[in-house]
Parts: C-alpha cells; structure tokens; sequence
C-alpha cells in the first residue's frame, strides 16, 4: 500500500484498486485537499480495466464534509467545493472497472454521495447511512440527492434529506440503497474479484443505465445553491455552533 496524498492510500491487491479514504483522527471527513487527491488518482488516463473498491481505512466510510473546514468557507470557497466534488464522482463514473463503495460505519452527507457515484453499495451491518446536513443549513453538493433518488424511491430519498434519518445497512438493503449486506470487509475484496473478468463494453453497458437514470446533473447550479447560505453566513454561524 502507498500513500496516494495526505488523505488516500491506494493499493492493487489480487487484481483489484483499493482506493481508501484514510483520516483517521478526523472519521474520513472528506475536506478539499481529499476531493482534489480523489481527482489526481482517478482522472489518470493509464489506469487497467479492473474493480475499484472505495472504503475507509479506520472503520469508517466517512463522515461528510469536514466541518471545521466549511466553518471557515466564504461564498467563493463553497463553490470551488462543490465544483471540486462533482469532478471526482464524475471521474469516479468514468473508471474503466465496476466500482464498489464498502462501507463499514457511517457513510453521511458528502461520503454518501462518493459512494453513490460507484456502480455498487456494499456494507457490513454497521454501516449507517444518511444526508443530515440541513440542520447545519448545509445542502447535499456533489449530486448526491438526483442520484439517491435513482436507486431508492424518491420520496424516502426526499425523507432522508429532509428529516435528517439515518438508516442501517439492512434498511438499505431493503429500500434499494445497498445491493449486499456482507459480514465484513474482506467480502467486498471477494465481490470485486467476482467482477475482474467483466469486459468493459458490458460494464459500460450496465453503467450507462444507471447514469441516464439520473441524466446530467447541474454542477453549477448546484454549486450556486450550496454556496447560498454561505453567502450570507447562516451555514458558518450554525457549524460553528456546533463545533465550538
């Protein structure tokens, strides 16, 4: 395994791209120097047709944003957030493999959609998943509600966001988030094995089903809209608030 920035590792184990967010002392949370990290690594044009698996590497998925961070964003810092997060799940949709988030733990608010961006959810029966930013007037800013709402019923995905629920692997499993329920980690590496010898036509295939499900998605509107309650410093007041 190597360091693949201050805030990644990646590895190729048995045929198979382990891409690991790994902040430990910050539960994974996902700041800009990590989005930027996930970009350099997965926008480069040599990687080999094979599975990528994105976990966490501390028992975590992760946490979302890193608060402390959007606590000192303005208007202008949001935005390049949001832009910068949109790049990597597109280049996350680009991958020439079947991508697969395993989850272990918490996968909230910006970890949940870069899971969202892989063609398959898989997770231990820790796994929690939820979108509950809109107390700390945060919204959803890497395309993660259009693509909530193609994989579960658009009214629990609107549930989700809106109450703030945070739900467990097997509830997922049932509303169509998470397609399998595993034991632990090292089932996923077993999973995306299963999926080396796929050809990338098929894979194509079957990814571009999901992706026009969702169809284009407006980075900059919602970079604009994200970036609102910055604007006025509502988003900072609320996370300062909480982080003290």
């Amino acid at each position: 395994m190597h360091e693949a920035g201050e805030s990644l590792t990646l590895d190729y184990v048995d045929g198979v791209v382990r891409l690991a967010l790994d902040r430990p002392d910050r539960w994974n949370a996902i700041d800009t120097a990590t989005l930027l990290c996930l970009i350099e690594v997965l926008d480069r044009r040599d990687h080999p047709a094979v599975p990528l698996l994105v976990e966490g590497a501390t028992g975590v998925f992760s946490v979302g944003s890193d608060l402390p961070e959007l606590a000192g964003f303005d208007a202008l810092s949001a935005t390049v957030y949001s832009q910068l997060g949109h790049q990597a799940v597109a280049a996350l949709e680009r991958w020439p493999g079947v991508t697969i988030a395993a989850v272990d733990g918490f996968c909230l608010g910006a970890g949940l959609e870069l899971a969202l961006g892989c063609d398959l959810i898989v997770a231990t029966r820790t796994g929690r998943f939820g979108l509950p930013g809109l107390p700390l007037a945060l919204m959803p800013c890497l395309g993660g509600l259009r693509r909530l709402a193609c994989r579960m019923d658009q009214g629990v995905s609107t549930r989700l966001f809106l109450a703030g629920e945070v739900i467990t692997s097997a509830q997922g499993l049932e509303l169509g988030l998470v397609n399998e329920v595993i034991d632990e980690l090292d089932d996923a590496l077993n999973i995306a094995r299963r999926h080396r010898d796929w050809p990338a036509s098929g894979i194509e295939a079957i990814r571009s089903l999901r992706l026009d499900r969702h169809g284009s998605i407006d980075s900059t509107a919602e970079a604009d809209l994200f970036a609102e309650t910055f604007a006025h410093g509502e988003c900072q007041r609320r996370l300062r608030r909480l982080i003290g």
